[in-house]
């Protein structure tokens, strides 16, 4: 049903568009186009291709900043392609990374307001809803006024060179806007189109506190009473459901290990048995499960089980999947090292060149006024020996 009710979309617009040409050429507006394009330079189609997609993107982004500024939630940062304008603790900055050329598009780090109870929560959950849909509803309107701009010109006989502009302007907006709003219905592990985004937010408590677990993190207003509620939570959830591996399960395990080992929070004895009994072997394959399991070794190494931990960060060693990035391997196991006391590695971690670049990466100029995660206290590992002596047994005969 679907895909008769897309072949019907497509020919309706297949017919609008020959109608709208034939209506063009019969009237002779058609040549005002034809004239406007001819009036154009060559330079002016790579200069506005970029500059189209600035603007656009910059549209789409500040149609979230605002949704969030309208709805009471102040900003900490806003990514537009290699370009970051971020808070810090003191002031605003701006920062410009080549390293960020991968990212075809931005996003908006809200600096969220507290959530200490259900309301509050409920309150910021709907906050990131009205965020996610409002901006491609901008998008989308905005192509249409352009292309509106662009039949208007052609209609009431623009000027030739305004003509060659709005029609060169209005089709790079429309193949932007075309291709937000594919990216707005995709999604996989580590990315989310808008709709499926929004409808998720809607629906999914899990995609609920993990996004909230993560954005809080960034914020400058986060306090004790926050982190707790959110932990809670986390419990609760853990206590409702089956351990998965799945990427957001990881997420949320990872958090709690955060709060356990560095915030001093009581763990507990059923979530502690759950995370024991994960299905390991999926973690060995990936970057984020990797993280993971160095995660689980460091919380076993917390609650005393030194052998364990020293047990898992072997099989880490021989199980991990070759695939993953080697440097990444070399990171994680030298920070697993430094955080437990086998060895100091203050001066490797330190360097930025040692950091292998990520999605995680890309929040690192929101954490630079936040303190490294220290070693955690020395932990004996011991195992007691028994000493049997020998005695020698003397026969009847001696």
């Amino acid at each position: 049903m679907k895909s008769k009710w897309s072949w019907l979309i497509y020919l309706v617009f297949a017919f609008v568009v020959g109608f709208v040409f034939s209506y063009l050429v019969y009237l002779g507006y058609w040549y005002r186009f034809v004239d406007g394009i001819k009036s154009l330079s060559w330079y002016d189609y790579p200069l506005w291709f970029f500059l189209t997609f600035y603007i656009s993107l910059v549209i789409h982004e500040l149609s979230h900043l605002l949704a969030f500024v309208f709805q009471g939630v102040s900003i900490r940062a806003l990514y537009l392609h290699m370009l970051i304008i971020y808070r810090s603790k003191t002031r605003w900055k701006i920062k410009f990374n080549m390293k960020h050329w991968f990212l075809l598009g931005g996003f908006v780090v809200p600096n969220l307001n507290e959530i200490d109870d259900d309301v509050s929560y409920q309150k910021t959950v709907k906050q990131f809803s009205t965020s996610l849909i409002v901006a491609p509803i901008v998008t989308i309107t905005f192509m249409g006024l352009m292309i509106l701009t662009w039949l208007l010109s052609i209609l009431f006989d623009a000027q030739t060179s305004w003509v060659g502009f709005i029609t060169l302007f209005s089709a790079y907006t429309t193949i932007f806007s075309l291709f937000y709003i594919r990216s707005f219905k995709l999604s996989n592990n580590s990315f989310y189109g808008d709709f499926v985004a929004y409808r998720k937010m809607k629906e999914d408590t899990l995609f609920q506190l993990v996004q909230l677990l993560q954005y809080i993190q960034f914020s400058l207003k986060t306090s004790a009473l926050t982190r707790s509620f959110l932990f809670e939570q986390s419990k609760s959830f853990f206590k409702e459901h089956d351990m998965k591996t799945t990427l957001f399960y990881q997420i949320l395990v990872m958090n709690y290990i955060e709060m356990v080992c560095y915030h001093e929070k009581e763990d507990d004895v059923i979530i502690q048995e759950k995370i024991n009994r994960m299905h390991k072997n999926q973690l060995f394959r990936s970057d984020h499960g990797l993280t993971l399991l160095y995660d689980i070794a460091l919380y076993q190494y917390h609650l005393g089980f030194v052998e364990k931990s020293y047990q898992l960060m072997e099989d880490i060693k021989t199980k991990a999947s070759p695939k993953i990035d080697e440097r990444l391997r070399t990171y994680l196991h030298k920070q697993f090292e430094h955080l437990l006391n086998i060895e100091n590695h203050d001066e490797f971690l330190a360097k930025e060149e040692n950091h292998v670049l990520s999605i995680a990466s890309l929040f690192d100029v929101l954490m630079e006024d936040e303190e490294p995660r220290k070693p955690l206290p020395f932990k004996i590992w011991e195992i007691p020996v028994v000493f049997k002596e020998e005695t020698e047994e003397k026969s009847d005969s001696e």
